[in-house]
């Protein structure tokens, strides 16, 4: 057996009796394969074979040790239980009959080496210990462990498996826990009857309660009082709204619920890149759906206590609606599945392997091809409200359950920003000192972060979400889904910049298209061993032939020698000892027709492990240790690994067999006839998907394929760079049109980039740079590229040297690049004969184009040669500058539109999105929260309890339906407004009142609130000039819609009277140019952020607020209301202007539209939208124009409110015209 730690016999070693084993899913990967951490189940149902059983009870030494540094927690508690368990060790430590000696730390922070002996002497173990993060040490980290020794007996081996599965406690209680789980693996041969640890001690301040396992009753409450503040949760669920996310409640029955925020895909590819999004995961953009964030933990509380908020657990997933359904979420905050094998999986196994063998009789391995995937397909549902993982969710887990919360209360302590708290957290971690400390060493480097971001976010290539907590007191109450969810999107934004793993900035100057790893060794292991990185499965299943491609390419590097970083070391692979003598020797500086053939990969972040002084160590099983290898025997390793693995397709046909539901799905590692494959080879593969950082997909149609290109050339969508490489490509493209004429005409150029076969696996991963010089240059520094393909196809592109992967389907011969760049000749290095650009941001890898040498792939050519010719060209073509002609020889080369494809795929993902918005609707759970309203007449009621007021004093706005409610100033100071007499309104379908209600709605209020002296003041004088020529108001209205406006206008008063600031509430209602008419409303906005330009205008002008008309619908609120600025004037977006106002003074915004509403919106939360989108400076800034003092008009208010929703295609709610004629 191999002696690494191998967790795949996990499920045969252990036997689901008295006690089960659960697999955290924490990746899309596939899940049996390799999983990350076990935790143990407790189980409520008494088993009689558990009450025979003595409890597991730590030695008197190892409970000493434990009990020593309780002071301490994370790094510093790790590394003094260390250094005591070295003094133990020293000085004898016996436990269960076993001998631990020579403990050290490792090389890898939270990593430690031991030796196991008996008491006579006799070797029994070398072990490794891996922590997964010291910053959960003692109470909920997990430890991986594996041997270096050889020829492990598989009930010693049985014992290592079983470390990961054991309780977080301090290292001492664990190695005696192993200790004594040797000491019965040695003498039963088994640690089947092991049992349950049910006295493990505590620790004096946090020890491990029956909270700290997971029961079948999961959900049950442990709190005896449960409370949910409803007025809150609707607080905090409008807000949300007006961020344009979707909040969720989900009860789980008792007090049990969670909390789920949501937003669009095809919204989130407004702020970030499409071609990210498709990079990262294919799946985001594959159908509609929704990024949903599931908070739970809350323990039947809202808002959670201070000492609860960092109980609460977050889970990222996808679901096809804006929230999951009610076992769906509840799985997902369960978080685990069952795992094993059974007989029926061992037969499957075997036929599946006979089969293979079987197929090794026909010559063409393609006659022999079971038709699976179409099974396959066929048993996959379609279920709308599933939750379901992606590529990025285990690393977005991760990070949100072990920083968000932390990071949140650092920068509400020391007003920081997020990347500012990020690198004080991180610092922390590292040094493993107070706060205060490492502040106030770190300081300037924090400000520096925060400034940076800020400036990010300026020079708009970047897109970053709102700041919820930005400026909040101390004291302030945190909306904490929305903070979280806002968090949440920023980290998906900026994941390229941070380990995956341990989420710590990259420090390196390039930046990827796919998020990746940092240079730490353990989080190499955790990307590759335990599945971090993307669904290897999933790419093989849905791109073999790419998989293929890479896999052939990392052969080709190592074959001929040049494979450098990026290298698979720190992955634990155990290797067996390779033979150097296969690599040929590196090629020499060749000169073709005088210029260079250059490798242009990017620098080397680390260089290559230095050659070995001694010969590598030699198990008996003649394994080593791959990092142990000088640079040409990791070569010679990875190419007879990789011959090792059997054909892509293969593998694709064994992942796609069908199973049974409850059964394990088929794992690489058993895949038939690939026995003998050892299991560095599958991490290896691995390896080989995940570090390629671009983005790679074949193209099958033949209208998006490049015409004139000769058939035997395979063709690529190819994109590689950072996610915002795009927008800073376009930015300088409108840089070039300001330039020069013949830009604007034809902004872009586009060229080929060849490179022998063995450069392309640092190309692929690292883009065209060109810091590193191997040979010399003829026309200047720079990426090198030909107007002729022939050029770089054949001169440059030259064949490979050394033999193909001899599994290969395609077996690459040459590739290629296709590459668009800005149209500033004059601006290159050199422009003949060849393009030399220096600036690499002028340039995006459009296409790859592969030579394949295959048999099957020219016969499939040829045939595709000889169909005739092509079919109707739907895509459109690119415009190519006459002056620059691109050719293959003679012939004229047309290139289909690059991002015509993404762009169709965004516009039929918008029109589903707005189809299945239109549709969706808040369930009962949603509405309650919703439609809540505050327990108007409780606090009437407390008033005169307490004598501070009279029941008969508050207002009664409508008596239709409304007749017994009553306005709820919940303040400390009583109001008391003019009584009135009520009826319903006229029967004629008017909206317009009765003579005698006109004064309904006039308030004169007994007690001024007191309010801070700096307070926003209106100034009715400006108001009132301001409407003297309105039109007059609607006068279509309905029962219902006459009822919900009743309602709007009830809680909007009652918002605007109890607030204590009004320049914190940001709006008002000036109540006495309410007139007879419920349907049209003046409100102001005002007291923006000093900084933004709309604000220096507004006080240049000497303007106190922007005034609002708000006109309602009859059918309200099932249709939206109209929104518009009455003065001052804007300056419009043709001329600069910004603010999403249009020209005419209507608001751009699709919440305003038939396709954004709903009507659970209220008007506060849209008010409080409408001023985020004015404060919004991208992509321009508000500002007044020349005419400021113009009023605008209701018809250009139509009229620019009617284009804005053309441009975007959104619904204009039916009648909008008889509401504002």
């Amino acid at each position: 057996m191999h002696s690494t730690y191998n967790i795949q016999h996990l499920a045969s070693t252990h036997r689901m009796s008295s006690r089960e084993y659960i697999e955290i899913l924490d990746s899309d990967s596939d899940p049996e394969s390799e999983p990350q951490h076990i935790k143990r189940q407790k189980m409520v149902h008494p088993n009689p074979s558990n009450t025979a059983r003595a409890p597991y009870a730590a030695s008197e030494a190892a409970a000493s040790l434990a009990s020593r540094n309780t002071s301490l927690k994370g790094r510093k508690r790790f590394i003094a239980d260390l250094d005591d368990l070295k003094t133990a060790c020293d000085q004898g430590f016996v436990a269960h009959g076993l001998v631990l000696q020579s403990v050290r730390a490792g090389d890898d922070e939270g990593t430690f080496e031991t030796m196991i002996k008996t008491s006579s002497g006799e070797h029994v173990l070398n072990l490794n210990i891996m922590l997964s993060d010291t910053a959960d040490y003692p109470k909920s980290h997990n430890c991986f462990s594996y041997s270096s020794d050889s020829n492990v007996a598989e009930n010693i081996q049985s014992v290592i498996e079983r470390i990961m599965s054991l309780p977080s406690r301090p290292i001492a209680e664990t190695m005696d826990r192993v200790l004594a789980n040797l000491t019965k693996a040695m003498s039963t041969g088994s640690i089947e009857s092991e049992p349950e640890d049910e006295s493990a001690p505590e620790d004096e301040d946090e020890g491990d309660t029956e909270e700290d396992y997971i029961d079948d009753d999961f959900y049950t409450s442990s709190h005896s009082q449960k409370q949910i503040q409803m007025s809150r949760l609707h607080r905090h669920f409008l807000e949300m709204v007006a961020r344009d996310y979707h909040p969720g409640l989900i009860r789980f029955g008792g007090d049990e619920f969670c909390i789920s925020v949501s937003l669009s895909v095809i919204q989130l590819a407004e702020t970030v890149p499409p071609r990210a999004l498709n990079a990262w995961d294919r799946r985001l953009l594959s159908k509609t759906q929704h990024l949903v964030l599931l908070i739970s933990g809350f323990r039947g509380m809202y808002p959670p206590s201070e000492s609860d908020d960092t109980k609460l657990t977050f889970h990222v997933g996808l679901s096809g609606v804006y929230k999951p359904s009610k076992e769906q979420a509840k799985e997902a905050c369960r978080n685990f599945g069952l795992i094993g094998h059974d007989a029926e999986d061992m037969l499957r196994l075997a036929k599946e392997k006979a089969a293979a063998e079987a197929a090794l009789m026909y010559d063409d391995v393609d006659e022999f091809e079971p038709e699976v995937q179409e099974k396959e397909e066929k048993e996959e549902e379609e279920v709308p409200d599933r939750f379901d993982k992606f590529s990025l969710s285990g690393s977005l887990d991760s990070l949100m359950n072990h920083q968000f919360v932390k990071l949140v209360n650092m920068r509400r302590k020391y007003g920081l920003g997020w990347a500012g708290a990020e690198l004080l957290y991180s610092e922390v971690e590292r040094n493993q000192k107070s706060e205060e400390d490492v502040l106030a060493c770190t300081l300037e480097r924090i400000h520096i972060e925060d400034e940076a971001e800020r400036e990010m976010i300026r020079n708009g290539t970047t897109i970053l979400p709102d700041d919820p907590i930005h400026k909040m007191g101390n004291n302030d109450q945190i909306n904490w889904p929305l903070t979280a969810f806002c968090y949440l999107i920023r980290r998906l934004t900026l994941c390229t910049r941070y380990c995956i793993v341990c989420h710590n900035k990259l420090e390196t100057d390039y930046v990827a298209l796919k998020p990746y790893v940092c240079n730490s060794k353990l989080c190499s292991y955790q990307y590759y061993s335990l599945n971090h990185g993307p669904s290897l499965e999933y790419e093989i299943i849905h791109n073999p032939e790419t998989v293929d491609l890479l896999v052939s390419i990392t052969h080709s590097a190592a074959a001929e020698n040049v494979l450098d970083e990026p290298l698979p070391i720190g992955m634990g692979l155990r290797v067996p000892l390779p033979d150097a003598t296969k690599v040929r020797a590196a090629p020499p500086n060749t000169i073709v027709v005088g210029v260079p053939i250059m490798n242009q990969a990017a620098a080397p972040t680390n260089s290559p492990p230095p050659q070995a002084q001694n010969r590598p160590v030699i198990g008996p099983d003649g394994l080593c240790d791959f990092d142990e290898l000088d640079p040409q025997q990791m070569r010679a390793s990875v190419m007879e690994l990789l011959d090792s693995l059997p054909p892509i397709m293969d593998m694709k046909k064994h992942l796609e067999q069908n199973i049974k539901p409850g059964k394990s799905k088929p794992k690489l590692h058993e895949t038939p006839v690939a026995e003998n494959v050892v299991p560095a080879a599958w991490k290896l593969l691995r390896w080989c998907v995940g570090s390629c950082t671009a983005y790679l997909e074949e193209i099958s149609s033949e209208e998006e394929k490049i015409v004139n290109v000769d058939n035997s050339w395979k063709q690529y969508r190819f994109s590689v760079g950072a996610p915002d490489a795009e927008a800073k490509f376009k930015a300088a493209v409108e840089e070039s049109k300001a330039k020069d004429s013949n830009a604007r005409k034809y902004p872009s150029l586009y060229a080929f980039h060849g490179s022998p076969l063995r450069n392309w696996h640092s190309i692929i991963r690292n883009g065209l740079w060109f810091k590193t010089i191997s040979h010399g240059r003829a026309y200047g520094h720079g990426v090198y590229l030909a107007k002729d393909a022939n050029v770089s196809m054949s001169t440059y592109a030259s064949g490979a040297r050394a033999p193909c992967w001899r599994n290969s389907k395609i077996c690459p011969t040459n590739c290629a690049a296709l590459v668009e760049l800005v149209n500033l000749p004059s601006e290159f290095v050199s422009f003949t004969p060849h393009f030399v650009v220096d600036k690499t941001h002028w340039l995006v890898v459009r296409y790859l184009l592969v030579k394949s040498s295959s048999k099957a792939d020219k016969d499939k050519q040829g045939k595709e040669a000889s169909s005739g010719p092509r079919a109707m060209q739907r895509t459109p073509f690119v415009r190519l500058d006459p002056a620059h002609p691109l050719t293959l020889g003679h012939a004229p080369i047309q290139i289909p539109e690059p991002t015509h494809q993404l762009e169709m795929i965004l516009r039929t993902r918008r029109a589903e999105a707005e189809a299945e918005a239109a549709r969706s609707k808040p369930d009962i759970e949603d509405k309650t929260v919703f439609e809540y309203d505050e327990s108007l007449d409780q606090s009437i009621k407390g008033w005169s309890a307490k004598g501070k007021g009279r029941a008969d004093d508050p207002m009664t706005i409508d008596g239709d339906g409304f007749g017994g409610d009553e306005m709820d100033i919940d303040d400390d100071v009583p109001y008391q407004y003019a009584a009135s007499n009520h009826r319903p309104l006229a029967s004629s379908g008017s909206s317009r009142m009765a003579p005698d209600h006109q004064r309904q709605l006039e308030f004169t209020p007994q007690i001024v609130k007191r309010r801070p002296a700096d307070d926003w003041v209106h100034d009715p004088e400006y108001v009132r000039a301001a409407i003297s020529r309105l039109m007059p108001p609607p006068e279509m209205s309905t029962p219902g819609g006459t009822m919900a406006v009743q309602k709007e206008l009830k809680a909007l008063l009652k918002e605007q009277r109890s607030c204590n600031n009004f320049k914190e509430l940001g709006w008002y209602m000036p109540e006495e140019f309410m007139g007879d008419n419920l349907f049209q409303w003046i409100v102001e906005l005002h007291s923006f952020d000093e900084t933004l330009p709309i604000a220096q205008d507004l006080k240049a002008k000497k303007l106190n607020s922007l005034i609002f008309e708000i006109r309602f619908p009859p059918d309200y609120p099932l249709s939206p209301p109209f929104f518009r600025i009455i003065t001052p004037r804007f300056l419009p977006f043709a001329h600069g202007g910004g603010g999403h106002v249009t020209a005419g003074g209507s608001i751009c915004m699709d919440l305003l539209t038939a396709s954004g509403w709903l009507p659970s919106y209220n008007i506060a939360s849209v008010l409080l939208q409408i001023k985020l989108a004015i404060s919004n400076p991208d992509p321009k800034p508000a500002r007044l124009a020349h005419n400021w003092n113009t009023p605008y008009g209701v018809l250009e208010a139509l009229e620019g409110y009617r284009r804005a929703a053309t441009t975007h295609n959104w619904i204009i709610p039916a009648g909008l015209e008889k509401l504002v004629r």
